[in-house]
């Protein structure tokens, strides 16, 4: 998908610009039809035509990029194009999800069992260490078992927070001893961590993985991560671009009854539900919108600042302007389907909410496989400040289907993301010292990322206030470590 729209987006010639369009419109379509197909007599057969639909557009633009000339070199890359590419004092972790295959001939009944490996990269050396990290169930479970505790908090008010945590740290410790604490000797002279995940532990905060009385995020190397190994090798980022787009805080519901406002910024509503939510208004999104762009005029003045909100953070204008921003920070609700919705389409899941939002179905939501289609070759910065926007539908060897993802796809250099449900305040709080490290100290993106979730815990921890992962390992940079 990634190769296919860079190759589409090189070349503006008319007949691939209306196949683009077309395929946003049936797209469109068919989100009303599966949004409607409970309610009405024939959806299921309106669901099946506008998927042909879709799927006939996708087939004559796969055709017209076949065509084109794509840069092979990234898809090309080696081993050795990757251990050049890391920087001094890092090490590149890839874990791995495969089945082994038990050989022990006195017991031939033994089957195969998926478990995890891990392959460790350092870039003076040709070496690749490989620990086989054991049966991946359990681990799975753990890292279950610690985003439970996560919600837990998410949802409790404040109340249990101390039972919550404590839940938290049993789960994770036992995930850090199993998939952590062997490549310990790896890490030693590392100053930067680069992660490629696999299965569930796409969805791990390593920041917030226990460590002594503390947290991974107070010692040791800063750890980042990657969607792919070649992440690393650099490529064409296309026409440079300039200047900020905060979009947050929309009005969500436009008539004059608005609901009281939300504590978390996202939604997990039924396939047939997404059309009728209520989202309820984001405040801390609409003042986050305001810091951002507060800091990027204190540091960063020579480019141009676009700050939209209220009625003004309609998907019309995210739509227009996103692909001509260097930096895009969209803080508002974002939505993620059960993926028992049926359309074996993992991208149609997930989303963003702009104005309207509430009841305002396609016109006023994006889903991530809108997002992938778009031109963002040239964003350095995405920032997906809404809950859960890396998650998605997990495939293996395949990572996270679903914002993150997409916003890659289209060619977002980074995203900084979360990894579940976050709070609207300290979202806020969170973002201010994220633009502090970057425009203000000039931090690479992992350095960005990793100082300020540890800056939340320890002023928390100064506070007297929970110090539960959930307030602040959340947020996390992938793709461009830069």
């Amino acid at each position: 998908m990634a190769r296919r729209q860079r190759d589409l987006n090189a070349h503006h010639d008319p007949a691939t610009a209306q196949l683009l369009k077309d395929l946003d419109q049936a797209r469109n379509d068919l989100l009303a039809a599966e949004s409607s197909s409970s309610q009405k007599t024939g959806g299921p057969e309106r669901v099946s035509a506008a998927r042909s639909r879709m799927e006939s557009i996708e087939h004559s633009l796969a055709e017209r990029s076949a065509a084109l000339r794509a840069d092979e070199r990234i898809y090309e890359a080696t081993t050795e194009d990757v251990r050049h590419s890391l920087p001094e004092h890092s090490v590149l972790i890839s874990y791995v999800l495969f089945r082994q295959r038990a050989v022990d001939r006195l017991d031939p009944t033994l089957g195969d069992t998926l478990s995890y490996v891990a392959f460790v990269l350092h870039p003076d050396s040709d070496r690749i260490r490989i620990f086989n990290l054991g049966d991946a169930a359990s681990a799975d479970n753990q890292v279950k078992k610690m985003r439970a505790a996560a919600n837990a908090e998410a949802r409790s008010g404040g109340l249990g927070s101390t039972r919550n945590e404590r839940a938290y740290r049993d789960a994770a410790l036992g995930l850090r001893q199993r998939i952590w604490d062997p490549l310990k000797a790896e890490l030693s002279h590392a100053r930067l961590a680069l992660v490629v995940a696999d299965g569930s532990l796409n969805l791990v905060p390593f920041a917030g993985l226990p460590d002594g009385s503390g947290y991974l995020v107070e010692h040791g190397p800063v750890i980042h991560m990657l969607t792919s190994e070649r992440d690393l090798v650099p490529a064409d980022q296309g026409p440079k671009k300039l200047g900020l787009l905060a979009i947050g805080g929309p009005s969500f519901e436009l008539a004059e009854n608005k609901p009281p406002p939300s504590p978390l910024r996202g939604a997990n509503p039924t396939c047939d539900a997404l059309s009728q939510i209520e989202f309820q208004p984001l405040p801390g999104a609409a003042y986050e919108v305001a810091d951002v762009g507060s800091s990027w005029m204190r540091w960063n003045a020579a480019e141009p600042a676009q700050l939209v909100t209220g009625d003004d953070a309609a998907l019309a204008r995210f739509l227009s302007d996103s692909v001509h921003s260097r930096v895009l920070h969209i803080a508002t609700h974002a939505f993620l389907l059960d993926k028992s919705c049926d359309d074996d389409n993992p991208l149609l899941h997930s989303g963003l909410v702009f104005a309207g939002g509430s009841h305002g179905g396609a016109q006023s939501t994006v889903t991530a496989e809108q997002i992938a289609s778009l031109d963002l070759s040239g964003v350095d910065w995405a920032v997906l400040s809404a809950c859960n926007t890396g998650n998605g539908e997990l495939r293996n060897g395949e990572g996270v289907l679903g914002l993150q993802r997409a916003f890659r796809v289209a060619g977002a250099h980074s995203v900084v993301m979360t990894l579940w449900p976050v709070d609207d305040n300290v979202t806020r709080q969170f973002m201010h010292d994220l633009y502090a490290e970057r425009l203000g100290r000039h931090a690479t993106t992992a350095e960005a990322v990793w100082n300020s979730s540890r800056k939340v815990l320890l002023d928390r921890r100064a506070a007297g206030k929970s110090t539960h992962p959930w307030y602040w390992a959340g947020f996390v940079g992938s793709g461009g470590w830069e």
